[in-house]
């Protein structure tokens, strides 16, 4: 039981470190600055260019957005490893029912070895006691045939 809860402990402490290792946040997926488009006026020669200043409400929104993702992945994975788990489960309970019907037929089989083994014996004895007869009969004939002679 120990070996079991030791493995189990550890096949759960690696697979959420490999877990959170996919979780790092990468700023580099993220940009700081949205793209700037660049308006031209036809009325000056010059060109200008307005820079426009993200808000904070459109930086949360992407990053609440990324993470919604990032919690359906999480949740995908776990309905995942919980239907592995559940069929494992299956597996192993209908491997057991499979040992029950093995078990069942060996001990069928072994009670009519059993039984056979009993019927050998009591004919073995009854073979043995008739060839005992036949010796002790022949014995008879053997010692009128030397009392003849």
């Amino acid at each position: 039981m120990k070996k079991f809860f030791i493995t189990f402990m550890s096949i759960m402490f690696i697979t959420s470190v490999a877990y959170a290792d996919g979780m790092v946040f990468d700023p580099t997926e993220y940009s700081s600055v949205p793209d700037i488009p660049v308006s031209k006026t036809s009325e000056s020669l010059n060109t200008t260019s307005s820079t426009i200043i993200p808000s904070n409400s459109s930086i949360e929104s992407s990053i609440v957005k990324n993470s919604n993702i990032a919690q359906e992945s999480v949740s995908a994975q776990t309905e995942n490893f919980n239907d592995a788990l559940f069929k494992l489960d299956n597996a192993q309970i209908n491997i057991r029912n499979e040992l029950l019907e093995y078990r069942a037929k060996y001990q069928e089989v072994d009670n009519q070895y059993q039984l056979i083994k009993k019927q050998r014996k009591v004919l073995n004895d009854q073979i043995k006691s008739i060839e005992r007869r036949i010796n002790s009969i022949e014995r008879s004939k053997n010692q009128i045939r030397r009392t003849m002679i």
